[in-house]
């Protein structure tokens, strides 16, 4: 194909989203940590600063989002262990493990997920402790999640 054809391609792909976009309902969230916790065995995070909430999906006191709306949503999260420490977290969906994300005992380093996934409207999304290590690091701890599209 050429780089003409595959300029066109894209462009008419990047249309296409954008047009879906526009009938998608507007639901997103992202929340941090505001303080450094310390985990118990599989607690859920409680993400207790709350940036954006559209469609009012996440819930600060439990940690979980709920789907309002059956779609593809896109999922992610990043955490952060205390310096020396290491920890392991996994997104969970209604209770099953999704991914997990590890973060080194080395000096601030950090891991991560983001997935796609199908959820049924009341379907819950959520992050907790797995494994090993306890103590995360506070403001570098977030969870974000947005609708993608209603049709699948």
């Amino acid at each position: 194909m050429s780089q003409r054809s595959e300029i066109f391609a894209s462009l008419i792909l990047m249309g296409t989203v954008l047009h879906q976009g526009l009938s998608t309902p507007a639901i997103g969230f992202s929340a941090v940590l505001s303080n450094g916790t310390l985990l118990g065995d599989h607690q859920t995070i409680k993400y207790d600063k709350v940036l954006t909430n559209y469609g009012n999906g996440y819930g600060k006191c439990t940690g979980h989002f709920t789907a309002p709306l059956k779609g593809l949503y896109m999922f992610s999260c990043t955490v952060m262990a205390l310096n020396g420490h290491d920890v392991s977290v996994a997104m969970v969906k209604n209770d099953q493990n999704m991914m997990l994300a590890y973060s080194n005992p080395t000096a601030w380093e950090s891991g991560s997920i983001s997935v796609v996934l199908a959820m049924r409207k009341g379907d819950k999304v959520w992050i907790r402790r797995y494994g090993h290590g306890r103590e995360i690091n506070g403001h570098y701890n977030i969870f974000s999640g947005y609708l993608i599209s209603e049709k699948i």
